[in-house]
């Protein structure tokens, strides 16, 4: 039996191991999405189920670190690489790269304002909020279309002309 690793293309949250000799398609166990198996991207493969195992655990692992999960041919971005192994020798088949650059997790722009307002008692005057948001990184024009967009989708509301409150 031939087990492939594979990472849903719906979510991109959820890496899995496979048969790749028995289905035409798969559901991810995170999202529920229909795959096809022949169109999906096989990361890794091996008869041994340990060994898909172990590195399904990696792949899960970077993705929940940085969001994606990705090979890099050697010298790429001119670091020297090295390599993980599943034993005492680099099996090529078996090793993974193993990343050493710093991922920063960016927030998105709405759970930042959100943020600033779960902080500030849950309300703010528009221009203090802005102020904070806009020292966070975000964008100015991007603050007052996310603002726009958070009241229509009832997330924040605005009792008065200058005061943004979270519901």
């Amino acid at each position: 039996m031939l087990y492939g690793v594979i990472i849903c293309t719906k979510c991109r949250k959820n890496a899995q191991i496979i048969e790749l000799e028995s289905s035409k398609t798969t559901r991810c166990q995170r999202c529920n999405a229909t795959l096809m198996v022949r169109k999906l991207r096989i990361f890794f493969s091996s008869e041994d189920l340990n060994e898909a195992i172990s590195f399904r655990t990696q792949v899960q692992a970077s993705i929940t670190e940085s969001g994606t999960y990705s090979i890099q041919p050697e010298n790429e971005s001119g670091f020297k690489n090295e390599y993980q192994t599943f034993g005492e020798e680099i099996d090529e088949k078996a090793a993974c790269f193993i990343d050493k650059r710093k991922y920063q997790k960016n927030k998105k722009a709405d759970d930042i304002i959100l943020e600033v307002l779960q902080s500030n008692k849950k309300q703010m005057l528009y221009a203090d909020l802005k102020k904070m948001v806009v020292a966070s990184d975000v964008d100015e024009d991007r603050f007052d279309d996310l603002i726009k967009k958070m009241m229509q989708a009832g997330e924040i509301y605005s009792p008065s002309k200058d005061l943004i409150r979270l519901i």
